[in-house]
């Protein structure tokens, strides 16, 4: 019984223990779990404040950069005013000059004129008063002969009326008053606002390319007859104040296709607007940092001795005469993406030359008539430089894992293939991540040259 009881008390003792050690572990995981979140949520927080880090500097910048922008063009406004004051003001200034010498002229002949008369009247007056004094000592002929010259001198020059004469004087502007008209300029001179009048709202990965979209986002602003101007910096840059910003885009278009890009070199985007008859550009939007991931479309090098390949990638010329297949650089279309050709020089070619796109890599040209495929041939089209509107869409069959295109002949020297999607079933079309791989066909004369635009 002694032995029972001891084996029992044994037992309890041990999972005592057990449930002890369960406990520890429990409360052991429970705080590496807890400390987790607690680490997450600290890291959460940190970026939250590198984010509100961001807002201020931002803020600060921005408000700096805008202070600056308005003493500049103040003190060029007030540099310029003065200068165009001062000039005005000594163009009016030798105006009355000119009038002033003009009138002054005939006026001061007449005044010489008045003094030699007042003189000689002057001088006549005292030779009678010395006659009459010498009167009973003079000759009657010499007081007959100045009698004859004191009447000769009786006529009077001619002396403009006032009437005659300009009285300068300047005229300004009555109601509203000079000043007041150059103050109501003033107060109509710039506009601070919160935000740029039109933001890049959305940026999509494009194959060598990013489509850039903006839209006008300040409420009080028509977009009547507006013209956007859309930069893009030099590759690689990340300081919007060091970086260099080159003009791709100017139009009333609200998207831009900003092509020839260096796949993972991040490149800064902005955009401005003016009014229809404005000369400058208003505020640039936010500079947005972005990068595609997404390599150009380039045809594979070494897949065929026929054909050489140039342009990194780009540019593919036939150099044989054999009928070869040329493909793409791995599988560069996704679902919903599209490239755009352009064939440089070409003949008309056969009905087993084209351009095809297929799920799986091929190694014959026989494999692309196959379902799952879309071969365009040189006759669907009319030859590569010949003219057709449309084609339709080629080798579509109901049936699982069946590619959903379209090739179609955008000028008499382009062409377009669009990837749609994969049917994966008779009622259901996909367009996940899945991607496609696109070749050429060509024998002797169809596309000698063809060039991967976008």
């Amino acid at each position: 019984m002694a032995e029972l009881e001891e084996k029992a008390s044994s037992t309890s003792e041990r999972l005592r223990e057990e449930y002890r050690r369960h406990v520890q572990t429990q409360i052991s995981h429970d705080l590496v779990d807890t400390i987790a979140t607690l680490e997450q949520h600290q890291e959460h927080l940190l970026q939250l404040c590198e984010q509100l880090k961001l807002a201020k500097k931002q803020v600060t910048n921005s408000s700096s950069d805008t202070k600056a922008t308005i003493n500049t063009v103040f003190d060029s406004f007030i540099a310029a005013v003065n200068e165009s004051v001062n000039k005005r003001r000594q163009n009016l200034l030798d105006e009355v000059q000119e009038v002033e010498e003009e009138a002054r002229g005939p006026l001061d002949q007449c005044g010489c004129v008045l003094e030699t008369r007042v003189r000689e009247a002057a001088e006549r007056i005292e030779q009678g008063k010395r006659l009459q004094k010498h009167g009973g000592v003079m000759a009657k002929d010499t007081v007959i002969r100045f009698q004859e010259e004191a009447a000769a001198m009786t006529s009077l020059p001619e002396v403009p009326a006032l009437c005659a004469v300009p009285s300068v004087s300047v005229e300004f502007p009555g109601e509203p008053s000079l000043i007041e008209e150059v103050q109501d300029l003033i107060d109509q001179a710039g506009r601070v606002s919160r935000m740029g009048p039109v933001q890049i709202t959305n940026i999509v990965e494009q194959p060598g390319a990013l489509l850039v979209s903006w839209e006008e986002v300040d409420e009080d602003v028509s977009d009547d007859g507006l013209e956007f101007c859309f930069e893009c910096s030099n590759t690689g840059a990340t300081d919007r104040h060091t970086a260099e910003f080159h003009t791709k885009y100017v139009g009333p278009d609200y998207s831009f296709l900003l092509r020839d890009l260096m796949a993972g070199e991040s490149y800064l985007l902005r955009v401005a607007s003016r009014r229809e008859g404005s000369k400058t550009f208003g505020p640039w939007s936010l500079v947005q940092s972005s990068v595609t991931n997404i390599p150009h479309f380039r045809w594979k090098k070494g897949c065929s001795s026929g054909w050489s390949i140039a342009d990194d990638g780009r540019l593919a010329s036939k150099v044989t005469s054999d009928l070869e297949v040329l493909h793409s650089d791995g599988p560069l279309l996704r679902a919903g993406s599209s490239v755009l050709f352009k064939i440089v020089c070409g003949g008309v070619g056969c009905s087993d030359e084209g351009v095809g796109l297929c799920c799986q890599p091929v190694t014959g040209p026989e494999q692309l008539l196959l379902p799952g495929a879309l071969f365009l041939s040189a006759q669907d089209c009319g030859g590569p430089l010949g003219s057709c509107p449309l084609c339709p869409l080629l080798n579509l069959a109901l049936t699982a894992n069946t590619l959903l295109g379209i090739i179609v002949p955008v000028t008499t020297k382009q062409l377009r293939m669009c990837v749609f999607g994969w049917r994966e079933s008779c009622d259901s079309i996909t367009s996940h991540s899945r991607q496609v791989t696109s070749q050429l066909c060509c024998g002797e004369s169809i596309f000698d040259q063809i060039q991967s635009i976008y």
